[in-house]
């Protein structure tokens, strides 16, 4: 496991095949990797195949069959944390549109999801959800097992581990209008401990370089995620 390219933009690290220190060359390399990618630009391009592309179709198709419900429905995805509930319709970012699952490596966290949306129940989104945030959740883990590791501080990684809160979110940005700017979401930095992205159909996540310039990042590979700092997130 573990080879690094370059991408445009960022360090691309492989983590294709085992996610485990048992080949420990080959972990070690990767988890130096890891930190010097983090160290260096905040964030990097990871390919990981875990995630089968007929369940990445999977959560993309459910996304967009749930963005497709009608505004009254969508809002009851609320939250006592802001932005982790359904978010749209805002003046400053009109194109953007997001819901989040709490607790989404959960049975308890999607279903409790699922029967606000669907009060029949909707098996197939809960089971998509729940699948494809339990695979994206142990990249997570790796990265965070290599950083703790690096700093020596893994000692109570698996506490952390069980401890740690996972929000998958759904974005949708939507196509300009003739006189409406070509920008979901204004320029920020993701407060949580580590972010997870992975993009859907078209290429849409800029980051801002150390010259100050924008640039787009390519991620229309199936397998390629942005991996940043230290809701798993999904475009559509």
């Amino acid at each position: 496991m573990g080879s690094i390219t370059q991408n445009n933009l960022l360090p691309v690290i492989d983590f294709t095949g085992k996610t485990s220190n048992s080949a420990f060359t080959s972990w070690v390399s990767t988890r130096d990797e890891v930190v010097r990618a983090l160290e260096e630009y905040g964030c990097f391009i990871a390919i990981y195949d875990k995630v089968p592309l007929e369940l990445r179709q999977d959560i993309l198709h459910a996304s967009e069959n749930l963005f497709n419900l009608p505004t009254e429905t969508k809002v009851l995805n609320t939250s006592d944390s802001p932005a982790h509930g359904y978010v749209g319709g805002e003046p400053t970012v009109p194109l953007f549109e997001s819901f989040g699952i709490e607790n989404a490596t959960t049975f308890e966290g999607v279903h409790k999801f699922t029967n606000v949306i669907w009060p029949s129940g909707n098996n197939n989104f809960s089971e998509t959800a729940l699948s494809y945030s339990k695979l994206v959740a142990e990249l997570n883990q790796v990265v965070l097992k290599m950083v703790l590791e690096t700093y020596r501080v893994d000692k109570d990684c698996e506490l952390l581990f069980g401890s740690t809160y996972y929000l998958l979110k759904m974005f949708k940005y939507h196509s300009p209008g003739e006189n409406e700017k070509n920008m979901g979401l204004i320029p920020h930095t993701d407060a949580n401990f580590m972010s997870i992205l992975h993009q859907g159909h078209v290429n849409g996540l800029e980051i801002k370089t150390k010259n100050g310039d924008w640039e787009l990042v390519d991620l229309l590979s199936p397998t390629s995620f942005v991996v940043d700092g230290i809701f798993v997130s999904i475009q559509v």
